[in-house]
């Protein structure tokens, strides 16, 4: 087995772990989409609650690509899927080509973003050479602080989190989706039109 492939296992046994810890906080499982919303002040050294489906998406601005600042609060009324990702992540080299083809499809049904762990990347140009390489058309924004993957607690990526147009998280991700997960949550986001 080559290093690179064991490097990539531990990455997802790591993430899996993660996952499995927000799920059952406080020994219960949790249950996306029931019980009361988070309230919006923390104790204090406490990281924000986990977005999850059935509470408020936090909202954030960043710069794209270009230099344009796309706000989430401005694309409230329309539905969202925004996905994590890193040039360097292997998973989110997997997940990618149906991603490219789903936004291409959905387009004018729903808003596609992309968040790049830019405080991560290793290569100024990796993020470029990436959607290059994939010809990713819809708008990719440059989280240069992490602060948006924190907000997001984007432990594991890729992490994908689709909003309902009333800003309400509907789905939430973590990990390489297979192409049935990814068709099954861009369904679950356009009833919510």
């Amino acid at each position: 087995m080559k290093n690179w492939q064991i490097g990539l296992g531990i990455v997802v046994v790591a993430g899996l772990a993660l996952s499995a810890v927000f799920t059952n906080i406080g020994g219960k499982e949790t249950n996306p989409g029931q019980g009361n919303p988070p309230t919006t002040q923390q104790p204090t050294g406490q990281k924000p609650a986990l977005p999850q489906p059935g509470h408020p998406a936090p909202d954030f601005a960043l710069q794209d690509i270009t230099g344009k600042t796309v706000k989430l609060s401005d694309l409230k009324g329309k539905p969202v899927l925004i996905n994590f990702w890193a040039s360097w992540c292997g998973p989110c080299r997997m997940e990618m080509p149906d991603l490219v083809k789903k936004s291409e499809a959905y387009k004018d049904q729903i808003v596609f973003l992309g968040v790049n762990l830019t405080d991560t990347e290793t290569d100024p140009e990796g993020p470029r050479k990436f959607l290059k390489e994939f010809n990713v058309k819809y708008p990719n924004l440059l989280d240069q602080d992490g602060q948006v993957a924190s907000l997001y607690q984007a432990l594991g990526i890729p992490t994908t989190v689709t909003i309902g147009p009333d800003g309400i998280v509907v789905d939430r991700i973590q990990g390489a989706m297979p192409e049935v997960t990814m068709e099954r949550i861009i369904q679950n986001l356009v009833k919510k039109r």
